[in-house]
């Protein structure tokens, strides 16, 4: 028997992303692409082959069931990703948004926002250094660090298509948010800023 807490817990979902993603795309006029499947199931963020695409509980479904996951979920949030490229006019800046416990195995996280990206991509390490330099204007109570908690070229939606996309074409990058800021003072003035910032 698995602990019935587990779907309340970061392993199972990301608090607080879904609500920044779908303010983002109000105030951007931006196309939003929303997982609605728990990663305990399938992590749409994961690529075909990750080892992780596949939570220690899916692993143990049946093959089936794991093909079922796959063609009901995880292709068709790939394959809208991937319209959205191949369609959209000019440069595409793909804004992921997550949010991370404020503490892992014992050991408390800095970082109130953090920003993923690839840095040895020119374009779009420029345009996250300039986006964290007006959000630490912005905020100055939060620290805001580049490519942490994660590093910006770990396994994801956005590292794959870097593969398929040049920099002149697809800015790629995460957002991350400490849970802790959540229902804070903060919150709904970064839920309005960060969208100010990225159109700026």
């Amino acid at each position: 028997m698995h602990d019935p807490g587990l779907l309340h817990s970061h392993r199972a979902w990301d608090p607080g992303s879904a609500e920044l993603a779908r303010a983002l795309a109000v105030s951007l006029d931006a196309p939003l692409l929303e997982g609605r499947i728990t990663r305990l199931l399938v992590d749409l963020n994961r690529s075909a082959n990750h080892p992780r695409r596949f939570s220690e509980l899916s692993k143990a479904l049946p093959a089936a069931d794991r093909d079922r996951l796959v063609g009901d979920y995880w292709q068709p949030h790939w394959d809208r990703y991937r319209r959205h490229l191949e369609q959209l006019p000019g440069r595409i800046v793909h804004v992921a948004c997550h949010s991370f416990t404020p503490v892992l195995d014992g050991r408390v996280r800095s970082t109130d926002i953090g920003l993923l990206y690839d840095p040895s991509r020119p374009i779009e390490a420029a345009f996250c250094r300039a986006l964290g330099a007006r959000l630490c204007a912005t905020f100055p109570e939060l620290r805001i660090h580049m490519n942490s908690p994660y590093r910006g070229i770990s396994n994801g939606m956005g590292q794959q298509h870097r593969r398929l996309f040049p920099d002149r074409r697809l800015i790629t990058f995460e957002i991350e948010i400490n849970q802790r800021l959540l229902g804070s003072v903060h919150w709904r003035a970064l839920l309005s800023g960060l969208a100010r910032q990225l159109a700026s």
